[in-house]
Parts: C-alpha cells; structure tokens; sequence
C-alpha cells in the first residue's frame, strides 16, 4: 500500500480507464476546513462527485453522465475524524448515455484520483 500523497482541494480526478473519455467532472464534497496540505483543505471520504458530457464508442458524443463516491484507501491518516483521501484512489462506476440509435445504455469506466493538488503531504 505504502505512502501517498493526500488530496487537496486543488486536486483533480479524471477517468483511470479509457472506455470514456472527456466531459467534466465535479467534485461535490466539501475539503475539511480544519486540516490543509500546503495551505488547502484536505478531502476526506468518502469523496462525492458527478460527470457529464463524455464520450464513448456507440454512444452519442457528449451524453455520457454519471455520479459516484471515491472510498478512501488511507489506513491510518483521517481529517475531521474521516479516513483522508490519497493520489490513485479510484472507483468502478457505471456511466449512461445514449447510443449512437437513440437508446440508452451504460458503459462501465473507473475514475481516479489523477491529481494530488499538492506534493508534500503524505498518508499511509
């Protein structure tokens, strides 16, 4: 497992597997207002978010969409009591759109923690 960098509010997640690609995701919880790496709030989980306007193949440019709440794999680090949230945390998550016929469907992608926000705070 080893140490990795804790996430700040300055962090980014993004798609860990190329089945959809693009759009925008949003981070919908709030950084601890309390504990900070390098002078921004640290997330802890579990790490809420929602997606939209992806891509994928057999689906209609833009309509890819999805939510979901990254769980933390720290073990030992927490921040206003909750386990934080580390560099490469992810989650498989079942995204919907619309099929290139005009169906709905869904496509399974994993999203990730890509970005730290910060280079200096670490967790186990």
């Amino acid at each position: 497992m080893g140490l990795k960098l804790i996430m700040n509010s300055s962090g980014e997640i993004d798609h860990k597997t190329a089945t959809v690609t693009g759009g925008t995701f949003i981070i919908t919880s709030l950084p601890s207002v309390k504990v900070k790496a390098e002078g921004d709030g640290v997330y802890r989980g579990p790490l809420a978010w929602t997606f939209s306007g992806g891509s994928s193949t057999g689906f209609q440019s833009g309509t890819i969409t999805g939510a979901g709440s990254i769980l933390p794999t720290a073990i030992k680090v927490k921040a206003d009591g909750s386990l934080v949230i580390r560099l490469e945390d992810d989650i498989e998550v079942t995204f919907a759109g619309t099929l290139t016929n005009g169906n709905p469907g869904t496509v399974v992608g994993s999203v990730e923690v890509s970005d730290a926000g910060q280079t200096k705070v670490k967790a186990l």
